[in-house]
């Protein structure tokens, strides 16, 4: 019965840890993004600028 109850506590330790990482990988994603969407916002405030310049 110990063995059962041990084999029990590994899976949920593993478990959380496995929870736990993919949780921290979406996080790190999801600044990622907003990351890259702040600089292509900028990019395209550069490029509407250059546009305008150049049909003047």
């Amino acid at each position: 019965m110990p063995s059962i109850v041990r084999e029990i506590a590994t899976l949920l330790v593993c478990g959380g840890a496995l929870y736990g990482g993919i949780r921290a990988d979406l996080q790190n994603m999801l600044v990622r993004i907003e990351a890259n969407e702040a600089s292509v916002t900028r990019a395209h405030a550069r490029l509407d600028q250059l546009y305008e310049r150049g049909t003047r």
